[in-house]
């Protein structure tokens, strides 16, 4: 995917020329057409200098730059502290029909209060800018320290910088990362929830907004810093989220009883329903991906991943051993079977790539829902599969009731798809109980061996409007 950072800065005398590298390019644009930010210029600075060897920025306050040829060659856009009406029409297309082909889009503070009477940026954001207080200290609570722009920071962010009051909360349309804690500043005119940071899937690229970027001295900040070069290289990336962790489980999961991050898995010959393991500190390539592996003596219990999600696409790749049984649960509740079920010629709801049942010991059957997959998709044991999955959580009115049910949009096993449209009217066998908006990620452990690796995980946004 392109990248282009464009960093509205209001002053055309410092616009970049065009390098000629490899690396992913960026465009920051940082027009202005209301209240010009002070920080545009040090933004402009920090931006250029946090590329480094992964990605290139050029800077621009021109317009005409977002044409179909004059953005083909970017990865990604920042828009820096751009104000109100920043492109025609023509230009609007032309970002639009880039960002759809896989762009990836940051916003930063008043790129909140830019383009009001275009409905798509406004999807595109995530919601608009109304009001702030005083320049102030106040305390951010950061709520997903999984993404790479938020795990380098505290539980509690404490900085200073203006704080944006929106016309509406963006949650349940967009992943929120951190939210502001209402008792911490003064003056603050949004009731209830919210948030400050947030990210996106959306109508085919990838967006993340952060509401600081206000001071000068905010752009001077390491830490903001580092939230900004991870910021950009999350869309880079497509909006991809890795759960094996370079280091200890316990970065990216809150439960790992049982488990170990070792180097590769491989056929037990003196037990064909477990592993031999290679230890994680062997002998082996830089880049190897590292697996996830339960097996051995002691009890074993699931993975659950400190990530919370709503609306999310996964790939995940797993092994199974002879007999062995396992499941990918979305939301700690909804699962999709893992089963050595290679070859059998009627897959059922709990065959691998089935969406397993509910159960209620009151009614009969006492099993129900179940959904076997379309095809058998299983490869033999000791084969490393994949499961590639569209999700959408179930939907709840402010007062917490349920309007919507949860759904599988989308399973593709090992390239072929076993399920689409699957509604879900509550958890399955073995989930969590109750429905919630967001919750985590949940590999079963505890019914035998399993093996992942390659687990990554990216939010997605609402569908975009007409």
């Amino acid at each position: 995917m392109m990248m282009l950072i464009l960093v509205a800065a209001g002053f055309l005398q410092g616009e970049t020329p065009a390098p000629v590298t490899s690396e992913p390019q960026v465009l920051v644009f940082s027009r202005t057409a209301g209240f010009r930010h002070g920080s545009i210029e040090p933004g402009v600075k920090a931006m250029q200098s946090l590329g480094g060897d992964a990605f290139t920025v050029q800077h621009t306050e021109d317009p005409k730059r977002f044409t179909r040829d004059g953005l083909a060659s970017f990865d990604a856009v920042v828009f820096l502290n751009t104000t109100m009406d920043v492109l025609d029409d023509a230009q609007q297309q032309a970002f639009t029909e880039w960002y759809q082909d896989g762009g990836g889009y940051v916003g930063i503070h008043a790129a909140a209060d830019t383009e009001y009477d275009w409905p798509w940026y406004g999807q595109l954001m995530g919601a608009w800018f109304r009001s702030h207080p005083r320049v102030q200290e106040a305390d951010i609570v950061v709520e997903d320290r999984t993404h790479p722009a938020m795990s380098h920071l505290p539980a509690t962010w404490t900085c200073t910088d203006e704080w944006y009051d929106y016309r509406a909360s963006p949650r349940g349309s967009v992943h929120v990362l951190a939210r502001m804690d209402h008792d911490s500043y003064e003056g603050e005119q949004m009731e209830g929830d919210h948030p400050v940071i947030w990210c996106q899937v959306f109508d085919g690229g990838t967006a993340f907004y952060t509401g600081r970027g206000h001071t000068d001295e905010s752009f001077a900040e390491p830490a903001f810093q580092e939230h900004l070069r991870q910021a950009v290289l999350w869309v880079i990336d497509d909006g991809w989220i890795d759960l094996v962790p370079d280091q200890g489980l316990s970065t990216s999961w809150r439960q790992a009883s049982g488990w170990s991050k070792v180097h590769q898995v491989m056929p037990n010959g003196a037990n064909p329903r477990d592993f031999h393991s290679i230890a994680a500190d062997a002998s082996r390539p830089a880049d190897a991906p590292g697996v996830l592996v339960n097996h051995g003596e002691g009890q074993r219990g699931d993975l659950v991943s400190e990530f919370e999600h709503g609306d999310v696409e996964l790939h995940v790749e797993f092994m199974v051993p002879e007999g062995s049984n396992s499941g990918v649960y979305l939301q700690g509740r909804y699962e999709i079977q893992i089963l050595d079920s290679h070859g059998k010629p009627e897959p059922q709801h709990d065959d691998c790539g089935g969406v397993y049942q509910r159960w209620d010991d009151a009614r009969e059957p006492h099993g129900y829902e179940g959904r076997p997959p379309r095809v058998n998709a299983a490869r033999p044991p000791f084969t490393w599969q994949e499961y590639d999955i569209i999700f959408r959580a179930p939907r709840f009115d402010a007062e917490g009731v349920k309007i919507a049910n949860a759904r599988f949009e989308r399973v593709v096993h090992n390239g072929q798809v076993v399920h689409e449209d699957v509604e879900l009217s509550g958890p399955t066998r073995g989930g969590f109980a109750g429905e919630v908006p967001v919750g985590p990620l949940r590999l079963q452990g505890d019914h035998g061996p399993i093996a992942y690796r390659t687990v990554r995980i990216r939010p997605l946004g609402s569908a975009a409007e007409d």
